[in-house]
């Protein structure tokens, strides 16, 4: 039996949607919504739901490659296999698993079996068994439970059974969007992006705020930004970024407020505009990228100071990452590269050199009496540029 006349497919778990009970079904629509969004252009013959799983039906098996590469962004995905159709019948799943593996070389194998039918006659163990020496006598290859070069995946359904070898790994989490709005603090750093992709995973709908001190410093940040964005956009399909200048703010801080103080207000500064600029988009919290400890300004007693000022709650996806987490994590989602190219970040250009590390609520507050923004909060959201990301499909 030949490749040709078997049927490929690609069989998708989801991760978290099991868990939604009476909800379910409305979190595996958007699921296949955004997998359909995801694969738009590759051939298919549909994406339908099939016993708590999602299958792409009919692929070229030649064009895996570019299923994978999409699918790998997909949230809420918990794994995608490149699966051979067969009967539900012992036999019809050996004449495939004979398909599937022609041609493959390897040395040890094992076979994983799930019985989702229990009107199949075999276990799920006696499938592993059975098939595990028919294909030791046929390729005399040894079986190796724990880290076997090749892993034959057998899922037996009502309807078909599914055979493949070609696995890949998602994120999990949640469906793209299937949250409410947050709005995210991201420069052009490790951590903000990261910061805000454990939130696009979360399903949360993400928008994104950038500030800039252009002309003190280049629009390189901006630029920057920018890529990252279009990157964060491979996983919500579409993003917003805005870009508001802070430069008139920090000068008017740093002619009242002493130096050691600088950092804590402008951060205060950023969460106050943002508050506003939420509040007018229908956002309804502000995601930042603060680790605890890792900097002078995200120390606990900092981040209450900075925080009293923000009306929304404030998500802190990374605030127990350790920083070769974010680094590792930043690699894992494309964004690392950008993220260290030299540029010239708002707060990082105006750092004292010693800034206050452990800042008093009292103290803070009584600074903050001899400060008055209105007029410089306005001046800035009036200076607002827009940028809408979409994604591109490759």
């Amino acid at each position: 039996m030949s490749s040709k006349s078997s049927t490929f497919s690609i069989l998708i778990h989801y991760s978290e949607i099991g868990l939604k009970k009476n909800n379910r079904s409305y979190f595996e629509r958007l699921f296949i919504r955004n997998i359909s969004n995801h694969i738009y252009g590759l051939k298919h013959k549909r994406i339908r739901l099939i016993s708590a799983r999602i299958l792409i039906e009919n692929i070229n098996p030649n064009d895996w490659h570019l299923f994978k590469n999409r699918l790998n962004n997909v949230m809420g995905l918990s794994s995608a296999i490149l699966v051979i159709e067969s009967k539900s019948e012992y036999l019809s799943i050996q004449d495939k698993v004979d398909v599937l593996i022609k041609g493959k070389n390897f040395n040890s194998f094992r076979v994983t079996t799930k019985r989702h039918a229990k009107s199949f006659k075999k276990t799920s163990i006696q499938t592993n068994v059975d098939l595990g020496s028919y294909i030791q006598k046929k390729t005399n290859k040894m079986v190796k439970l724990s880290g076997a070069e090749l892993n034959i995946m057998i899922e037996i359904l009502r309807e078909k059974s599914y055979i493949g070898c070609d696995k890949i790994v998602g994120f999990s989490g949640l469906p793209t969007r299937s949250q409410e709005k947050a709005l995210s603090l991201i420069s052009s750093g490790i951590d903000s992006p990261v910061a805000s992709f454990e939130m696009i995973k979360r399903g949360v709908n993400v928008s994104f705020l950038h500030f800039h001190s252009y002309p003190a410093t280049s629009k390189q940040s901006i630029d920057n930004v920018k890529q990252l964005v279009e990157i964060l956009t491979k996983y919500q399909l579409e993003s917003v970024l805005y870009c508001i200048p802070l430069l008139d703010i920090q000068e008017k801080i740093m002619s009242i407020i002493p130096d050691k103080f600088w950092v804590i207000f402008f951060r205060r500064a950023m969460l106050k505009i943002a508050n506003i600029f939420a509040l007018q988009n229908k956002q309804l919290a502000i995601i930042t990228g603060d680790s605890i400890g890792q900097v002078a300004s995200q120390t606990i007693s900092n981040i209450r100071a900075v925080s009293e000022i923000s009306d929304l709650p404030v998500l802190r996806p990374l605030s127990g990452m350790n920083k070769d987490e974010i680094i590792l994590k930043a690699k894992n989602i494309d964004t690392y590269d950008i993220s260290i190219k030299p540029d010239q970040d708002c707060c990082s250009y105006f750092v004292p050199i010693h800034p206050e590390t452990k800042a008093k609520l009292s103290e803070v507050l009584r600074l903050d009496t001899k400060l008055d923004l209105d007029v410089e909060y306005q001046n800035a959201l009036s200076k607002v540029e827009k940028f809408i990301i979409k994604f591109s499909g490759e």
